[in-house]
């Protein structure tokens, strides 16, 4: 989830916090660091293939977090030595959860058991920037600073709106999956999975996936008034086995196999031997406004790599990096 998001929700519970810590210096700024802490680590990244294995890592893992919280809150007490430290790490822990909570409700996921296992879970609450979950929890900060009379109780429901809106999504991302399937099988559609997620402007936007044989099916429902297209976008499925055999001769491909979630591939044949380019249908969209932002840029999490005749890397880049084998110029011709 975006930054400010993360923010509003440590703000939002230093408010609905307060009345519990009268004693407490700061705590405001305290509970928004504390709900900003576990994305620490990207100070910390050395190139593409470091961020896809550790961004959304150990430090927004459950129990990263706790080291954070146990960490943050024995700096916060020479600051407020009144303030019990284990009740100060109960705050902070608890808003660092909600951190990872807002992490694990988009498709990118996060590491939640790391470092005890690196599987990504993600729950399909919101799509990584969502003005309408943002906006409404910074209006709800803006009436509980006003009102302050009601600010404690303002704050709740504020916090509860951090769980209650992703929830929500879920339960209707899971209607509209029925939905999709029943109109697959209306037209005579052989599928074997539909899955539906939150796209850029959900609640009206939403990206369906369809796993399909050989292929995936990319399409967009709209919510307000769905003008159905004459045929989702198809696209080939990657052969994961394929990446991490290529990973034997670099890293990254291996890595790219375990991050991505619906791999898919476009493949041409120069004279030289084989050009294939890897996306992942997580961050392709046939939403009109996705559609329209990546409109002659390049999309996020490409991997794209240029094979001479006996299957060995000539060149390779990943969002702008190029290896060094080969000029880049080569490989996008």
């Amino acid at each position: 989830m975006d930054p400010v998001t993360h923010l509003s929700s440590g703000l939002m519970g230093g408010l609905a916090a307060r009345k519990w810590f009268p004693e407490a210096k700061f705590l405001v700024p305290a509970c928004m660091l504390a709900a900003w802490i576990p994305d620490v680590d990207i100070f910390f990244g050395d190139g593409p293939e470091f961020n896809l294995l550790y961004h959304r890592g150990i430090s927004t893992s459950f129990f990263g977090t706790f080291l954070l919280a146990l960490t943050l809150a024995g700096l916060y007490r020479l600051v407020s030595r009144r303030t019990p430290f284990i009740k100060i790490t109960a705050l902070f822990y608890s808003l660092s959860l909600t951190h990872v909570w807002l992490d694990l409700i988009t498709t990118y996921g996060t590491q939640i058991l790391a470092p005890f296992s690196n599987r990504r879970f993600a729950l399909d609450g919101a799509f990584i920037i969502d003005p309408v979950f943002t906006l409404t929890a910074l209006a709800l900060i803006l009436a509980a600073w006003l009102m302050k009379r009601h600010r404690h109780a303002i704050a709740l429901v504020g916090m509860a709106w951090f769980f209650a809106y992703p929830l929500a999504n879920m339960g209707t991302g899971a209607v509209l999956q029925n939905v999709y399937a029943h109109r697959l099988d209306a037209k005579g559609i052989a599928y074997d999975h539909v899955h539906v997620t939150p796209d850029a402007l959900a609640p009206r936007f939403w990206k369906v996936v369809v796993t399909a044989g050989p292929d995936y099916l990319l399409d967009t429902m709209d919510l307000f008034g769905d003008r159905e297209p004459a045929a989702p976008l198809r696209v080939r499925r990657a052969d994961k086995s394929f990446l991490r055999k290529l990973g034997e001769q670099q890293s990254l491909f291996a890595t790219y196999a375990w991050f991505t979630k619906w791999p898919y591939v476009e493949e041409t044949a120069p004279p030289q031997g084989a050009r294939f380019v890897f996306r992942d249908l997580r961050f392709t969209s046939t939403n009109p406004i996705m559609a329209w932002y990546y409109q002659g840029k390049r999309q996020p999490f490409t991997l794209t790599v240029q094979l001479d005749k006996s299957g060995s890397i000539i060149t390779w880049s990943f969002e702008g990096g190029v290896s060094s084998r080969a000029d880049a110029e080569d490989l996008i011709q």
